[in-house]
């Protein structure tokens, strides 16, 4: 936001330190509603079926397994929450990127790494801000003020850009909270019609007014909030399949037909490219769903991906060997 982030600033005074930390405001807002949609279910809920197990109407494994759910999507959406935040999203390097880098093979740089996109003139895609050549899927963050790799936007949610570097994080962050609020849902929504007798017909009541009206306003929020997160986190992935990113979508949008086929012969590539990027070279689901730093030793990369999305000179040679 306006002070930028820990990945990019470094305050010495008073008055840096505090244009910091209002870029944060918005992620303890995001904390803030993740906990106003999860504090009802552990306050009102989970009370209300721990007396139905008391009186034999429902079961205590129903009772911890509704627990256990509920903590395990919690850890995994702070978790990544943290992570999307704190991780940073890969700035593409100065050097060799001050140099031109290799077009479709057709000259020698001092960069070796090679790029197909060019801009809208026809010319390698420069950054005037970063002064220095962009690598494709490349774009420069006007909040972050650098170069990010595979750059899909700013989110002031978690006050960092979504890049190659902590997409993984921001996509489980997203996927996570549709599994707890949708847990919230189904799970009150079982008990009030089976373990809570006459449910609906007593919540109007004096004596259950308050709790009964806050755990249907807990299902209602859940739904809500599921749902949202839901379609964004699909849309998230549908986007990676497809080897593209918001802003690489939105660019594509605006090119002529034949840069479109070209695009289209590499939609593939790109595809394989994406996944690596997003979950590294170890793509077992057990690592994908949960919050594992990705592999992104380019010696494990899909072929030809060190060649165009490298870091430093020295990743290039790593790659070779």
């Amino acid at each position: 936001m306006c002070g930028g982030s820990v990945h990019t600033v470094r305050p010495r005074t008073f008055c840096g330190w505090c244009a910091l930390s209002a870029g944060y405001i918005p992620c303890l807002i995001a904390v803030g509603l993740i906990a106003l949609n999860v504090l009802p279910f552990h306050l009102c809920f989970l009370p209300m079926l721990h007396a139905a197990c008391v009186v034999g109407n429902a079961s205590i494994f129903y009772y911890y397994y509704s627990i256990v759910i509920m903590v395990f999507a919690e850890i995994m959406v702070y978790g990544n929450l943290y992570w999307a935040i704190f991780t940073p999203p890969d700035f593409v390097p100065h050097e060799p990127w001050a140099e031109a880098p290799v077009y479709q093979g057709r000259a020698v740089s001092e960069n070796p790494y090679e790029v197909f996109d060019l801009d809208r003139t026809g010319k390698l895609r420069y950054c005037g801000a970063c002064r220095q050549f962009k690598p494709d899927q490349a774009h420069h963050c006007h909040m972050c003020h650098r170069c990010v790799y595979r750059m899909d936007h700013h989110c002031p949610w978690i006050n960092n850009c979504v890049g190659r570097g902590n997409c993984k994080y921001f996509l489980l962050f997203v996927g996570y909270i549709p599994v707890g609020a949708f847990h919230i849902v189904l799970s009150t929504l079982y008990s009030c019609v089976f373990h809570f007798p006459d449910f609906f017909g007593q919540a109007m009541t004096e004596e259950k007014i308050f709790s009964s009206l806050i755990v249907i306003l807990s299902m209602v929020f859940s739904t809500a909030m599921g749902l949202c997160f839901l379609a964004f986190a699909m849309h998230f992935v549908c986007m990676a399949y497809q080897g593209q990113t918001s802003v690489s979508r939105m660019i594509a949008s605006k090119k002529q037909a034949d840069e479109l086929e070209q695009q289209r012969k590499r939609a593939a590539e790109d595809r394989l490219f994406y996944m690596f990027d997003l979950f590294g070279a170890d793509q077992r689901w057990s690592r994908m769903l949960l919050p594992f730093k990705p592999d992104h030793d380019v010696r494990r990369a899909p072929p030809g991906y060190a060649k165009r999305f490298g870091g430093s000179v020295d990743e290039y040679i790593v790659s070779l060997v």
